[in-house]
């Protein structure tokens, strides 16, 4: 089929199946043709006119021509299968579908029935409630048929157990590639609920990492802390009484992000956090000194004095 010229259309006046006639001319079969592009949208060869365009192929409009006020289609990519049913005579006819401009070719059908014959002409359809106009014109006339002794469409049983069987086989054809459509479906919706569990999990455990490191870090600086200011007790250099309160504030300056110049006693300046700073100028103190800021109870030191402002004393440092 793909090498010859197939008549899916003439023109002339045909009559719907709602009883409205429909025109067809040769300028209306040249602009069809003139119209249909291939690259932009194909028409599929089908059985029948399907319901929707979610319908298997069996073949494609390759070309479309207007000639001598016939309309003609050349088709690619048609099954050998295909090719015998038409060759056996088990689908003569033919029915072109167009798109509701009247220029655009939707489909072009093979039909296995006659269609019933007015003046020689065959029926004009509606598709899909009226969406598509759908033209049908069988090979050859029915007057034309009988003269040749064609008239009798009927197959003997043989030929329906054939054409019968064979449909059958495409049932099952479609069928079985139908089951591992959904197959590949499951497997891919149990592929991805796995996933989304492993990433969930995935996100779990990292935030539990990131708390246990958080409480294990905070652990680590409250000992260290701890070492310091108890070295700083140990020293003179901090009352016994100050020590709860230094701890308190110290840990209140951990926990804000701001950096501040600390000027080494080498005479060089570097960026400490405020209770590096708050801790080293406790350390720089003379044993037998305390200054105001450090009294006891130290208000600054933190204590129960509600009246004490930690931002101000951060500020200050």
């Amino acid at each position: 089929m793909s090498s010859k010229w197939i008549e899916i259309a003439r023109t002339g006046t045909f009559t719907d199946s709602a009883g409205r006639p429909q025109t067809f001319t040769e300028r209306d079969l040249a602009a069809i043709a003139q119209h249909y592009d291939p690259q932009k949208r194909d028409a599929p060869l089908t059985f029948g006119h399907p319901a929707s365009d979610k319908a298997p192929a069996f073949g494609w409009a390759e070309q479309l021509k207007s000639e001598g006020g016939k309309l003609f289609a050349r088709f690619r990519d048609v099954p050998e299968k295909v090719r015998e049913l038409v060759a056996g005579g088990h689908y003569r006819h033919v029915s072109m579908s167009l798109m509701p401009d009247r220029v655009s070719l939707r489909h072009v059908a093979l039909l296995g029935a006659a269609q019933p014959a007015i003046d020689g002409l065959k029926a004009v359809e509606f598709e899909d409630g009226g969406d598509a106009i759908t033209v049908d014109f069988a090979a050859a006339d029915s007057r034309e048929a009988a003269a040749r002794g064609e008239g009798d469409d009927s197959m003997s049983i043989e030929e329906l157990q054939r054409q019968v069987g064979q449909l059958t086989a495409q049932i099952e054809t479609l069928r079985a590639e139908n089951t591992e459509l959904k197959k590949k479906a499951e497997s891919h919706k149990q592929d991805k609920e796995k996933a989304e569990a492993a990433r969930e999990d995935a996100e779990k455990k990292a935030g539990q990492a990131h708390a246990d490191f958080a409480a294990y870090r905070e652990k680590v600086e409250g000992e260290r802390r701890e070492a310091r200011v108890s070295a700083l007790v140990k020293a003179g250099k901090v009352k016994p009484a100050e020590k709860a309160g230094i701890l308190d504030f110290a840990a209140r300056l951990a926990a804000q992000d701001d950096t501040v110049d600390f000027a080494a006693p080498d005479g060089t300046t570097e960026k400490v956090s405020l209770e590096e700073r708050y801790l080293r100028e406790l350390e720089a103190r003379p044993v037998d000194e305390r200054g105001t800021d450090f009294t006891a109870p130290p208000a600054h030191a933190g204590g129960d004095d509600p009246a004490f402002d930690y931002d101000k004393m951060a500020s200050k440092l």
